[in-house]
């Protein structure tokens, strides 16, 4: 079961806080919430004395949006009967956005807004440096995400990767609450037989424990990203789970084409593991 959340705030992602307390509400989860805080820097023109006015002054202004934001975050978990930890501006506790990945270590999962709609991940972004650096799953909602959080019908990216084994690992208690789980492997015109054979094999296990599951193959000379997101439509999910590709010392590759797609072009929430 999952039992500890963390929430990554970011100024604007308005969709993030409504979904994460039904998500947390759901799973009935505690939830701890943290604004990472940007390392500050003066700028490089005008007098010291100014320069440091204008660095103090937009740094108190910073905080008080954090502030702020997590203020009404606990609030309004609260009303929904969620527990929520907020880290304040100035807590110890408090990590710097380069700390977020080592921070997040500590909890099941992380739940973060997608950064930007239409743009491709970064090693800035939330998504980005905890998939790549925390060993631990992430939660991505899409900016467009209207629903609560819902695990009646999930999609299972499937590939036979090392990848895509962890994240169906790491989504078994999400897989106890789905009533029908899809396995989708999207191929072209061939498909090996171990695919098969594993597809096969991870819904067998899902029936075995009652969940109605089905491992089907997509045919599809599109980019297997957009078909995923495509048939996901179709099925009606409330989530994909999905491995996530990256390595940490290549900033400009930072995520496979799928993954990358995916993050860029989501319609609903995805789960990654890496």
């Amino acid at each position: 079961m999952f039992k500890s959340l963390l929430v990554a705030l970011e100024e604007g992602s308005t969709a993030l806080t409504p979904y994460a307390i039904s998500l947390a509400k759901r799973l009935k989860a505690q939830i701890t919430v943290v604004r990472p805080r940007r390392d500050e820097a003066l700028m490089t023109d005008g007098s010291l004395a100014a320069r440091y006015e204008l660095a103090v002054g937009d740094s108190e202004a910073r905080k008080a949006r954090a502030r702020g934001s997590l203020e009404t975050f606990a609030a309004k978990a609260m009303k929904e009967g969620v527990e929520a930890e907020i880290i304040l501006p100035g807590d110890p506790q408090d990590p710097r956005r380069d700390q977020l990945a080592e921070f997040a270590r500590a909890f099941d999962f992380a739940v973060v807004s997608q950064a930007e709609p239409g743009s491709p991940p970064t090693a800035e972004d939330f998504a980005g440096a905890l998939l790549v650096e925390s060993g631990r799953p992430v939660l991505v909602v899409p900016a467009i995400q209207r629903e609560p959080a819902s695990f009646a019908r999930v999609l299972v990216a499937w590939d036979a990767s090392a990848a895509a084994a962890r994240a169906f690992g790491d989504a078994a208690p999400i897989f106890e609450q789905a009533e029908k789980v899809g396995i989708i492997a999207v191929t072209g015109s061939k498909v090996s037989r171990s695919l098969q054979h594993s597809g096969e094999r991870l819904a067998g296990r899902l029936m075995r424990d009652g969940v109605a599951a089905e491992f089907k193959r997509l045919p599809s000379d599109e980019d297997p990203a957009n078909a995923l997101l495509s048939y996901a439509a179709d099925f009606g999910a409330d989530l994909m789970v999905a491995g996530g590709y990256g390595h940490s010392r290549i900033r400009e590759a930072l995520f496979g084409g799928v993954t990358r797609t995916l993050l860029s072009s989501q319609t609903l929430p995805l789960f990654l593991s890496r």
